[in-house]
């Protein structure tokens, strides 16, 4: 059935995904963005929620980045993310909306959890002090979702996202994802002419990867079907920084020596989920591999150089 969907960040990275998956299934999706709608003023949330009169929120946008981000910025990182998320669920209670799926991370895991990360982990530890600043936030989310379906009635969703790559990133080293930034740095080694590439710490964290539309895909099929609680959304396919760096070298043609900065964070040692229940909740399994994925998005991001690296 065709909702009207107000969608946060709907021109971001990720957004814009979620958004042309949304829409392919019929589905209105408005996406405002600044000036017009600030979700750090709760005025401004308020009057874009009441023009638009959105049946369902989907809630995408998040000041975020990578490992550099997550350090340098906690409090900006905190603040800014709890205060959208608050003037926007409290805007949605306001205008009558009936669900709000609010996109979360795996960040957000305890950073000690043994094995692949199922959903009943969630709340079972500290977050890794690399990245609790936004992985907190995610909670938050998630608690607002229960406290707002308390309180309102409103049915809450929440994806919870591995490590994202595709087209249209950020890509500089400050804010981007790991994947989107050893494709810069190894595409500015090919097209520069060095005979090495230095990659952050040791290479051997385990991490996993998911092509953005096909995260978003998993969105747009949580929406649907009335799951109404926290779902991992990945792969389930673990990768460790060295091989993912050997493979954005080789699909970039560097045919230099891969240097790794060990006085540099690792972060967790493994992050992977379980995703059982995502593929039985959703009857899906991610489409795209990581080699193809990657290829895809090389391929963008040469094209589309400039631009991509003007972003932040």
């Amino acid at each position: 059935m065709s909702e009207r969907i107000l969608l946060t960040g709907g021109t971001g990275f990720f957004g814009r995904r979620i958004a042309e998956a949304l829409r392919a299934r019929g589905h209105k999706v408005v996406t405002p963005g600044r000036p017009d709608f600030d979700m750090m003023d709760s005025a401004s949330t308020l009057r874009t929620l009441e023009q638009v009169r959105p049946e369902t929120v989907v809630h995408s946008a998040a000041h975020y980045g990578g490992l550099g981000i997550c350090v340098a910025e906690p409090i900006a990182i905190f603040h800014r993310n709890v205060v959208m998320g608050a003037n926007l669920f409290d805007a949605a209670a306001k205008v009558g909306v009936k669900k709000i799926l609010a996109v979360g991370s795996a960040c957000a895991y305890p950073g000690q959890v043994a094995g692949d990360m199922k959903e009943s982990d969630f709340w079972s530890g500290p977050l890794h002090p690399s990245v609790e600043a936004y992985g907190f936030t995610k909670k938050v989310l998630e608690v607002a979702l229960r406290a707002y379906n308390k309180g309102q009635g409103i049915i809450g969703q929440m994806p919870i996202v591995t490590n994202l790559y595709g087209e249209y990133d950020v890509f500089g080293e400050y804010r981007s994802h790991v994947a989107a930034a050893l494709i810069k740095k190894f595409a500015d080694a090919v097209q520069s002419g060095a005979k090495e590439v230095v990659c952050w710490g040791t290479g051997a964290p385990v991490r996993e990867f998911i092509y953005s539309a096909d995260a978003a895909e998993a969105v747009a099929r949580l929406l649907e079907s009335g799951y109404t609680e926290p779902l991992n959304v990945g792969t389930g396919i673990g990768t460790t920084i060295k091989e993912l760096s050997e493979i954005v070298a080789r699909l970039t043609h560097f045919q230099g020596e891969i240097v790794w900065d060990t006085t540099k964070p690792d972060g967790v040692l493994r992050k992977v989920l379980d995703v059982s229940k995502m593929e039985s909740v959703l009857n899906w399994r991610p489409p795209t591999s990581l080699e193809a994925g990657l290829a895809k998005t090389i391929k963008w991001y040469l094209a589309n150089k400039a631009e991509a690296d003007a972003r932040n």
